[in-house]
């Protein structure tokens, strides 16, 4: 009897015990809900105030894609002659021949506009919207455009470099950019006539045409010492075909060949 009555017992604390728990995990539960809810509404409003929808502000929309590699074709260049100064008009244009010569000789960085005027050129166009780099074969540093609101630096702490400082901004499809900070380092002249100086003011306007598939670039050189006015030329790169990669040139300062070559009276 005593033994039945210990049997019962135990089922009935078992029982209560199970139903305890039960109403333990319950409680659980609607806590466990309660707290993915408002981790839904928090996520929720979240959003909405970091990405308005379409009743609100709108989102910006995305600027056309510059990256790939672009060439040059024999019939990319639109370069009329420039109006220059009476002053460098007269100047003795072999100094200027010899100085750019001597530049590739010594395997100097060519800088801007000579990095320009070859290809293919490849393009990155950062997907944040901070920056473009432009790189290519030739012997010079990758040539950064600050798309990020930045202003120039301040040219008393900045050193001059062949590539000039670029920032730049959209302006619709089209990418406006500003150098200014430039060296007398590298190949110095300009096609169409002048030269680049510690003065020079270059305006690009980059903007894709046909689809895409080409790429127009307007130059615009402005340096009172150089140009009676502003000079503009245009450059159309064509899209390169997929695969294509640029290739790397070795320059060896110490060729004594080479040196001979571009120095020396072209045939002998």
């Amino acid at each position: 009897m005593a033994t039945r009555r210990n049997r019962i017992v135990k089922e009935v604390k078992d029982r209560l015990l199970t139903r305890a728990a039960r109403r333990r995990i319950g409680t659980y539960r609607a806590a466990t809900v309660r707290e993915r809810w408002a981790t839904a509404v928090g996520v929720a409003l979240l959003v909405a105030l970091c990405f308005p929808s379409a009743q609100g502000q709108s989102l910006p929309a995305a600027h056309p894609s510059l990256s790939g590699y672009w060439e040059l074709h024999f019939d990319s260049k639109n370069v009329p002659p420039a109006s220059l100064t009476p002053q460098f008009a007269t100047e003795d244009k072999s100094v200027q021949y010899k100085k750019d010569m001597t530049e590739l000789r010594w395997c100097h960085f060519m800088g801007v506009p000579y990095s320009m005027e070859y290809s293919p050129i490849d393009i990155l166009q950062n997907r944040n919207g901070k920056e473009i780099a432009i790189t290519s074969s030739l012997r010079n540093p990758t040539r950064h455009i600050y798309t990020d609101g930045r202003t120039h630096v301040n040219p008393d702490v900045f050193d001059p470099v062949s590539n000039g400082h670029s920032i730049g901004h959209w302006e619709g499809d089209t990418l406006i950019v500003d150098t200014v900070g430039f060296s007398n380092e590298g190949v110095t002249g300009i096609p169409g006539g002048g030269r680049r100086t510690t003065d020079s003011h270059l305006t690009e306007r980059y903007r894709l045409l046909d689809n895409g598939n080409r790429l127009s670039v307007i130059f615009t050189w402005e340096d009172p010492k150089i140009f009676a006015r502003p000079h503009t030329y245009e450059f159309q790169y064509y899209r390169a075909p997929k695969g294509t990669e640029a290739r790397e040139f070795d320059c060896n300062a110490n060729d004594e060949e080479r040196a001979k070559f571009l120095l020396g009276t072209p045939g002998r």
